[in-house]
């Protein structure tokens, strides 16, 4: 079919699919499928095809692409990544820009770390200091910036953008002050850390976490899992369900935690190896759990541990169901995580029981077999509020 002076054929195609054939109707061409009358709605790639112009021998081909990107989503990922990774670059230029300024005015070695009533305890070399301070604020403002723009536009991402913008002042401030202090003195000995600047950070970094909770404006709430079917239960009939998880990563990570630290109080500071020891203990909680449903309700517990345990009445229960959950894009990475009206026990990414209670909470553990357990869980609550009735 060639289209004559003053017609037009529009042809929408996908880009991953065969060019359709459009038919030709009073002039105009319609896509097959397509009614007259309405428009189809418009596809990645979009081809137009006009007649000739007054005076050409061939028509004239336009050639559109257009992409189909949801600009909700696309706004609220940039804006939570610009929160979050706009602090750390102001903190990274400010500390940089002091200690390059002062750089002739600091000894060689100059005082990191202070003690409570504001005297020096740890010290380091000038290029070191600047080095480390510089790393630090740009590694932690990687690591955080990705944990935001992965977590895209589910229930998490305000979180993750107020944890990182206060994380940025409440760093930035202090490294700041460090140079400031040890300006224009002889020995690092002398320099003196007031208290009222701890305060500060600590305001400082709560301020900004607040501001960027704030500009990030509300965030969908996750939707509910679809409930799993009911198991019917007659009265006085007995039925539990199992299931123990352990996570690998996390029993290697809990491991070389405390290893770290046992080595650092053994053979350095204790000071150093006590936050070592205690991060180790809280991952070895979570490297396995027990999942159980009993006529008690929903228990949680450590395989390792006699805590943490979160335990479900059945009265509180308001539903249950099998999801998907991806636990760094949903809730920020693994372990017990806690979210704006969501928990979660986290080993892994996958399949896993998801609970609401009555107050509007919902409870998230990663656990196999999942749709068994809240089928259970369904049918004791059931036959609890009949009893109850």
């Amino acid at each position: 079919m060639t289209p004559g002076h003053g017609d037009a054929v529009e042809m929408v195609a996908d880009r991953h699919s065969p060019a359709p054939r459009a038919r030709r109707r009073g002039g105009h061409a319609r896509l097959p499928g397509t009614a007259a009358g309405r428009e189809r709605e418009p596809a990645p790639w979009q081809l137009v095809y006009f007649g000739p112009p007054p005076g050409a021998r061939r028509p004239v081909i336009v050639l559109l692409q257009c992409e189909q990107v949801e600009g909700e989503q696309m706004t609220a990922i940039s804006r939570g990544t610009a929160l979050t990774a706009v602090p750390f670059a102001v903190a990274t230029i400010a500390y940089v820009g002091t200690f390059l300024t002062h750089y002739d005015r600091l000894p060689e070695r100059i005082a990191t770390h202070f003690s409570f009533d504001g005297s020096p305890d740890g010290f380091m070399g000038r290029a070191s200091a600047l080095w480390f301070g510089g790393a630090l604020l740009v590694g932690l403002g990687l690591l955080f910036t990705v944990l935001t723009a992965a977590t895209g536009k589910r229930a998490g991402t305000r979180l993750n953008a107020a944890i990182g913008a206060g994380t940025a002042a409440a760093l930035g401030y202090p490294l700041v002050v460090t140079v400031l202090v040890n300006s224009d003195i002889q020995s690092a000995a002398e320099a003196q850390m007031p208290v009222r600047h701890v305060a500060a950070l600590l305001f400082g970094g709560l301020l900004t976490g607040a501001l960027a909770w704030w500009l990030s404006g509300a965030e969908p709430r996750p939707a509910a899992a679809p409930e799993a079917p009911s198991l019917a239960l007659a009265d006085g009939e007995a039925a539990a369900w199992s299931r123990t998880e352990v996570s690998r990563v996390l029993l290697l990570t809990a491991a070389a935690v405390t290893i770290a630290g046992v080595s650092t109080a053994a053979f350095g500071a204790w000071r150093s190896g006590l936050p070592l020891l205690v991060v180790g203990l809280v991952c070895l909680a979570f490297t396995g759990v027990r999942v159980t449903v009993d006529r008690r309700g929903l228990t949680i517990a450590s395989t390792l541990l006699p805590r943490p345990r979160l335990a479900l009445p059945l009265g509180s229960i308001a539903g249950a169901g099998s999801v998907q959950v991806n636990a760094m894009g949903e809730f920020g990475g693994w372990g017990y995580r806690i979210r704006p009206n969501r928990r979660g026990v986290l080993l892994r990414s996958g399949e896993a029981l998801s609970v609401r209670t009555t107050g509007g909470r919902e409870y998230v553990v990663t656990v196999d077999d999942s749709t068994t357990a809240a089928g259970l869980l369904n049918g004791l609550a059931d036959r609890h509020a009949r009893e109850r009735d």
